[in-house]
């Protein structure tokens, strides 16, 4: 296809709607990417496109994660879960389905193994309590091939009043495809709690308490690839009503211990949007890769980089400003973030469609002076070739608002 001028980006999507689900795979060459004005050299190697006549294409809810060297696409109605297989040689598979129980109140889901990484698809289904009024999350170790899926297992989690008031639940993958990770917070305790579940849907470790410093409430719980087995993140509301939110990493490892990472890099009596954490490496002989994480507040998208535990600083970079959109009410959501390399990729979700923006990052690890910011930070936006409005100069951005407040990493 043509070569886009001055992005230099590498990225992923997938838009659904009525349209088929495009899936840009393999993406750019790194190498080949580079920053400028002139054209970089990027070039979309193939690309992978999932039939509109299919039921999960014409789905919203539609999330991709990684299996091996293959993917999996998964789609959530309300009524039924989906999903769609595509190998290492980007074969696509026939789409399966597993129909929720017509009381389910919510669902979640991620990758599980029994006889091999990713052979089943674990599925965490809130359910009425046998009393009417609290709710218990269930697993499905459905197989991932499509064939019968067993009932819903035993409780592992009750909520109570959850009939009337949804439980925080989250299912993640684990690095080593085997296992699944399972996080809630707990009704008894008030704190956010793990549990590690084989591919056939039993508990191996747990359930145990993440950690239980103080907090107002928890929000946005999840998943991420990380340093551990499993990684759970999550938002905790500060006590002190003039603070801003902590970003919350925990590293868990296949014997249940528990590494932990608290970011504070919210602003005083600022807010915060659900954050996007990767790994980055750090590019330095011997220094192990390290999380950084992309958010927003009202003035705009910032990006948070955590340097170790040898500094324990955190530093926080705005590259975005919300007044570009015309203001925090209508700047996009971010909805992916990666690390390619020397750069990040931020993707955000436009009204008809994506767009990615590349944060250079190759100056940061030396920069403790903000006043050279303006050479580091760098934003290229890239979208795909379904909506091309009126171009915008890539430029740097100043970034007067930086800050380094000290990160809290734990481990017990």
């Amino acid at each position: 296809m043509p070569r886009r001028r001055s992005h230099g980006l590498t990225f992923a999507t997938a838009a659904a709607g009525a349209a088929p689900i495009v899936i840009f795979a393999s993406l750019f060459a790194l190498s080949g990417c580079q920053g400028g004005a002139d054209d970089n050299g990027c070039s979309i190697t193939h690309q992978l496109v999932i039939p509109g006549t299919s039921p999960l294409a014409l789905l919203t809810d539609v999330r991709i994660d990684r299996t091996g060297d293959g993917l999996v696409i998964f789609g959530n109605d309300g009524t039924a879960l989906h999903w769609i297989i595509v190998d290492g040689n980007n074969v696509i598979g026939e789409e399966r389905t597993f129909p929720y129980p017509p009381d389910t109140l919510g669902a979640t889901y991620a990758l599980a193994g029994a006889e091999a990484p990713g052979d089943r698809v674990m599925i965490g289904l809130v359910l009425p309590a046998a009393n009417g009024t609290d709710a218990e999350l269930r697993l499905v170790a459905a197989p991932a091939d499509g064939s019968a899926a067993p009932e819903p297992g035993a409780p592992i989690a009750r909520f109570g009043g959850g009939v009337n008031s949804a439980p925080i639940v989250a299912l993640g993958q684990s690095a080593s495809g085997m296992l699944a990770g399972a996080a809630w917070v707990d009704f008894d305790s008030g704190f956010p709690t793990y549990a590690l579940v084989d591919g056939q849907g039993q508990v191996v470790i747990g359930p145990a308490i993440i950690e239980n410093g103080a907090a107002s409430g928890y929000a946005c719980l999840g998943f991420t690839p990380g340093k551990g087995e499993v990684t759970v993140t999550y938002q905790r509301g500060p006590i002190d009503s003039r603070l801003g939110p902590n970003w919350m990493i925990a590293d868990i490892d296949a014997t249940g211990g528990i590494s932990t990472l608290n970011l504070n890099v919210a602003q005083p009596l600022g807010t915060m949007s659900c954050a996007r954490t990767v790994l980055y490496d750090p590019m330095m002989s011997g220094t192990p890769p390290e999380y950084a994480i992309v958010w927003q507040d009202t003035s705009g998208t910032w990006l948070s980089v955590y340097y170790g535990p040898q500094t324990g600083m955190v530093k926080s970079f705005p590259f975005s400003s919300s007044t570009d959109f015309g203001g925090s009410d209508l700047q996009p959501p971010v909805v992916g973030f990666a690390a390619f390399g020397n750069d990040f990729g931020v993707l955000f979700a436009r009204p008809h469609a994506v767009e990615v923006w590349r944060v250079d990052r190759a100056d940061l690890a030396g920069r403790p002076d903000p006043t050279d910011l303006r050479d580091a930070i760098l934003t290229r936006r890239a979208r795909p070739p379904w909506d091309r409005p009126t171009p915008r100069d890539a430029r740097a951005r100043d970034t007067p608002g930086w800050r380094t407040p000290a990160a809290s990493p734990r481990r017990r």
